[in-house]
């Protein structure tokens, strides 16, 4: 089992709330099957992405959907290009 860091799981959920944006935004029950961490870290990190404006969090008729926010956008395409910026030096995230 790989262990993830923080970053990682930050912007593994930011490409899950990306790829739910067409359907208005991702409910919690799909982040949490798409992140594979418990629910209460989830809920912890989903509210620290909030409160530093990564993700907008929207309120709906049953719970919340979240959506990316500009520095949420922002975050995750500098992450992208590390990332291949690493893998062209042979290095793993």
């Amino acid at each position: 089992m790989t262990h993830r860091t923080q970053i990682t799981i930050v912007a593994d959920l930011l490409k899950a709330v990306k790829e739910e944006d067409h359907v208005g935004g991702a409910r919690i029950s799909s982040l949490l099957r798409k992140a594979n961490i418990p629910y209460s870290r989830l809920v912890d990190i989903t509210e620290r992405m909030v409160s530093n404006q990564l993700l907008l969090k929207i309120p709906a008729e049953r719970g919340s959907l979240y959506k990316l926010g500009p520095k949420g956008l922002e975050f995750l395409e500098n992450f992208e290009r590390f990332e291949r910026f690493a893998k062209a030096y042979g290095l793993r995230l």
